[in-house]
């Protein structure tokens, strides 16, 4: 644990060194927020420790994994009501997207539990997509969007969720990716297996 947490902050300091490099100033507010996006996919890129969506993490019946999964699902819970979400759909995500590690990255870039590319992340406010509360805020809030969007159809608003909008509207349905069927097919057993 002593050792994650040390990796942790080595991280933290070498991405504030990369936006932030010793002897310049920082730049004005509207500059930081308008490259944002691209200040991240830079970072997301020179991740070095973790590659891909494979879980990082203890062994499914360790101490620490049922303690992270209990503060998760805590986030979860909160966000849920916030948005009239069930909260087995959101860990069914998760749980698809990243095997609940909150380091998860994509080979695209997505990152974190619920999987937010750079600029979704950076459009849904959300600056750090590694830290649970925000990642799962962020993500929540585009599931409800989507949701509403394709009136309360969850594998529409999952597809989109997985493929991108355009291309469910262009389908008028789940497009016909293997990827995003595949997707949307696990999202929705999960729920199934979690709501029991």
């Amino acid at each position: 644990m002593i050792e994650s947490m040390h990796e942790v902050m080595l991280r933290i300091r070498e991405i504030r060194q990369r936006f932030y490099p010793t002897g310049t100033t920082r730049q004005s507010a509207s500059r930081e927020e308008s490259s944002f996006a691209d200040h991240l996919a830079e970072a997301v890129r020179a991740r070095p420790f973790v590659e891909s969506v494979t879980p990082d993490v203890p062994s499914p019946n360790s101490d620490g994994d049922i303690m992270r999964r209990g503060a998760i699902s805590d986030i979860v819970r909160t966000y849920a009501s916030r948005h009239h979400i069930p909260p087995a759909l959101i860990n069914a995500v998760i749980e698809v997207e990243s095997s609940f590690n909150p380091r998860a990255v994509s080979p695209r870039g997505a990152m974190g539990l619920m999987q937010l590319m750079p600029d979704v992340a950076a459009s849904l406010g959300v600056e750090d997509p590694f830290e649970p509360e925000e990642n799962i805020r962020g993500g929540v809030a585009l599931l409800r969007r989507l949701l509403d969007k394709y009136e309360g159809d969850y594998t529409r608003a999952l597809a989109a969720y997985n493929a991108g909008e355009g291309a469910v509207d262009r389908s008028g349905g789940i497009p016909d990716f293997p990827e995003t069927r595949n997707y949307v097919s696990r999202v929705m057993r999960a729920y199934m297996r979690n709501s029991e």
